[in-house]
């Protein structure tokens, strides 16, 4: 669930159809306007699918590059060119149809540019913001912000320098390993959730990125696995962690050094499909009865078409949450029992009555592409708010917290879905 602060029509076509074409390039550029083509000059070029396409439901002519025997995969967004990339671990696909893209996978501690749709560089992180604290380091969909060589943190007691500091979201950073002001490098330990890269890497990052340049920093399910009494909610292995359980969202600026009061934070988990995946439904984790349906625009409070389910779990009885879906399975029934592995629906960006939730401009009228993803959560009680009743200082105003909390949701009767539902893989570090 993205938090209503930086606000998110149909959904872009997930289309992952698997091509062979033959020769020589790596990428093309595909308009759905079928006028000026923008085209690699190394490549030759091919005149394909003219009239309607069955594959993209739009009726066109596409122009497209000779590419060599691979295979390949669409990113396609509405009303913008596509990016077709060659799936191979030397050429990996961005998650997003970006001209700039940073990618930030927390897990690998690795920082990834895509430059139009091809790998560019990569930098590896140093340290990061400790998981599970009020500062672990921010997931979700940023956007550079300002950029400073010289840069002092006063946050720090005492301060410190954060040179090549790069702004990833509000009070979170990217920049060179810190130096307290009289020149003494800090502990390797030492993390206000920034994000800390030696210092030809801080140096060669805050040289490439732009202000504006779209970020995406996000978790992946790498050296995990489903605990065995459970069912995955989504196919995990090709969905990845949009936001995490605690995600700091800032709602409020109150001049304090203590910044944990300017923030609120995200009670569940945010499960985003790869680009070109196609089992796109939405599981239940263990038996149980369902215990409510929530409509789309019927006081979903953000949260969409959304389905709750009583488990007993150890002698516990908890509620799994699943919401923003795009449809929920129509033979559902209040009261009725589910089997662990059933489907429930099929995972969306509703809320609010529309499909609210998008990458960039959040709203019902807004044009930007869809924020597909599942919000879930583990509660102890039924509800869309939170179990122990909170508010949260939202957009200047007091409201009742849905999917977020004022401080640690564990506090609030929420449980942490990930350590919840999964546990490392034999073997991994």
């Amino acid at each position: 669930m993205k938090h209503f602060l930086i606000s998110s029509k149909a959904l872009p076509a997930q289309a992952g159809r698997k091509k062979v074409l033959p020769s020589e390039a790596r990428r093309v550029l595909i308009s759905s306007k079928a006028r000026k083509k923008v085209l690699p000059s190394r490549a030759r070029q091919v005149l394909i699918f003219c009239g309607f396409l069955t594959i993209f439901s739009i009726g066109s002519c596409f122009v497209i590059n000779k590419i060599p025997y691979k295979e390949l995969n669409f990113s396609f967004h509405q009303g913008e060119a596509a990016i077709i990339n060659i799936k191979d671990k030397n050429n990996p696909y961005p998650k997003l149809n970006m001209p700039r893209l940073i990618e930030i996978n927390l897990t690998d501690n690795k920082i990834s540019f895509f430059n139009n749709g091809f790998l560019e560089n990569t930098f590896n992180i140093l340290s990061q913001g400790p998981y599970g604290k009020w500062y672990e380091t921010p997931t979700g969909y940023y956007k550079v912000g300002s950029k400073e060589k010289s840069k002092i943190s006063y946050l720090a007691d005492p301060p410190v320098y954060m040179n090549y500091a790069v702004q990833l979201y509000e009070d979170f950073y990217i920049h060179e390993k810190t130096k307290y002001l009289d020149g003494t490098p800090t502990a390797f330990t030492f993390t206000g959730g920034c994000l800390r890269l030696d210092s030809s890497d801080a140096l060669n990052f805050f040289n490439l990125v732009k202000t504006g340049d779209q970020i995406i920093s996000y978790d992946s399910f790498s050296g995990y696995k489903i605990k065995d009494q459970f069912a995955p909610p989504v196919d995990y292995k090709n969905f990845w962690i949009r936001q995490r359980f605690n995600n700091p969202i800032r709602s409020v600026r109150l001049g304090s050094d203590d910044r944990s009061q300017e923030y609120i934070h995200h009670a569940g988990l945010d499960l985003a499909p790869e680009p070109f995946i196609q089992d796109l439904n939405v599981y239940n984790i263990y038996d149980g009865k369902i215990s409510a349906i929530v409509k789309n625009g019927e006081g979903d409070h953000g949260l969409g078409n959304t389905i709750i389910i009583e488990h007993l779990i150890n002698n516990q009885t908890i509620y799994s949450l699943y919401g923003h879906l795009k449809e929920i399975k129509s033979d559902l029934v209040v009261g009725e029992e589910i089997k662990k592995g059933d489907m429930v629906g099929i995972v969306g960006a509703t809320g609010y009555g529309c499909d609210y939730w998008r990458v960039g401009e959040d709203g019902c009228e807004s044009e930007g592409s869809l924020d597909t993803h599942l919000h879930f959560e583990f509660k102890t009680k039924p509800v869309l708010h939170s179990p122990v009743l909170s508010q949260c200082k939202i957009n200047n105003k007091i409201v009742n917290c849905y999917g977020y909390t004022p401080s640690d949701p564990t506090q609030y009767g929420y449980l942490d879905p990930f350590l919840f539902l999964f546990e490392k893989e034999v073997g991994s570090i």
